[in-house]
């Protein structure tokens, strides 16, 4: 356990901050038809944003609220079902964003089939389009073995778990992230590797995700990693 601990890396991990840059696109919408209409219409960029990005929103939806539509769905529409059904709608389960806008707007449709009446936001809780580019640094957390990368999970800020896990993503494969990828590529680690990729990262929040992510390490590696926070 101690020797891959200890292994050195070939490439060490550097780890990254982000932050967002956001931007509203002059499109606000007062009920769920109007809703579906401009999701038929709007970017994938805003797409994303409302279904990804809105983790590093300054606000961030609740867990069981993973995305923006299905936090507007409970506060604003006050409708529990429709929330719980946007809730259970995960887009890492798509190979691209075009996917994910005709999951979305399935459930949207068939939703709205059953209805007796159009739900309506009160004055003041109308939804609000955005967009926003992510803004990437390198931090001051470098690993070059499984000991420091443990080390340093535990001192980046929770923005670096987006980055590594949702942001990669998109940019590796829907089931590759930046943390599984290096431990793969440097050690090997089948198992642990696997481990990481199965996390339901869509369902947990930041902090549940790193606690989740150090205490496989433990699992696989031996308690060296520290207890979660």
């Amino acid at each position: 356990m101690k020797n891959n601990l200890d292994k050195p890396a070939q490439d060490p991990f550097w780890f990254r901050e982000c932050f967002l840059i956001q931007m509203p696109i002059g499109i606000k919408v007062v009920n769920l038809r109007e809703l579906l209409a401009a999701l038929r219409e709007v970017s994938e960029s805003v797409l994303y944003y409302h279904l990804v990005q809105c983790r590093l929103a300054v606000s961030s939806p609740a867990v069981e609220f993973p995305n923006d539509f299905a936090l507007w769905a409970a506060v604003a529409l006050q409708d529990s079902a429709l929330a719980e059904k946007l809730s259970s709608f995960d887009p890492l389960d798509y190979d691209d964003l075009g996917q994910v806008r005709q999951a979305i707007l399935y459930i949207l449709e068939e939703y709205l089939w059953d209805l007796p009446f159009v739900p309506w936001a009160r004055a003041g809780f109308e939804f609000h389009f955005c967009e926003a580019s992510t803004v990437v640094i390198r931090s001051a957390f470098a690993a070059h073995n499984l000991q420091e990368f443990c080390q340093a999970l535990n001192k980046v800020g929770l923005d670096s778990m987006y980055y590594h896990f949702f942001e990669a993503r998109w940019r590796l494969g829907r089931s590759i992230d930046d943390f599984s990828y290096w431990i793969e590529t440097n050690f090997g680690l089948p198992e642990l590797v696997e481990a990481i990729r199965d996390i339901d990262i869509y369902f947990y929040n930041l902090r549940e995700i790193r606690n989740t992510l150090l205490g496989l390490i433990n699992q696989h590696l031996g308690d060296s990693c520290g207890q979660p926070q």
